[in-house]
């Protein structure tokens, strides 16, 4: 995700810049990249965590990976989106007052937290409970 997030980042930068104009807008600037990261980001984000776990955990693509994808993917980009909602405030200071190559960093970290979330809430449902029983 890193890798996404530094040409993303950078992107948003070229739209809207972060770090020139006045106080108003630099913060604007920034509410918008966290409003990006959040909902544009975040939706490949969960959709590729759930594909690459199914993945890695030996299940088979088209009888279980794209079905639980199917199933969960609502739920999961739901509760990212609750997540980001509850750190928005520490994500809105990293990309209003760090600098570019830091944010990845900073938004990382608070990720941490996320791929909990995500990850609980992908596992979580009648399709997992249908593959143990």
């Amino acid at each position: 995700s890193s890798t996404l997030q530094h040409y993303a980042f950078d992107y948003f930068e070229s739209i809207l810049p972060v770090e020139s104009g006045s106080e108003l807008y630099r913060s604007f600037a920034a509410l918008v990249h966290v409003c990006l990261d959040c909902i544009l980001l975040d939706g490949i984000f969960v959709a590729s965590t759930i594909l690459v776990c199914g993945v890695l955990e030996g299940h088979s693509l088209t009888n279980y990976v794209l079905p639980n994808l199917k199933h969960n993917y609502r739920a999961a980009f739901r509760a990212a989106l609750l997540t980001n909602v509850s750190f928005a405030p520490v994500e809105f200071l990293s990309f209003r007052f760090l600098p570019l190559p830091l944010r990845v960093l900073s938004v990382n970290t608070v990720d941490l937290v996320w791929d909990g979330v995500v990850s609980y809430t992908s596992h979580g449902g009648v399709m997992v409970e249908k593959a143990t029983a």
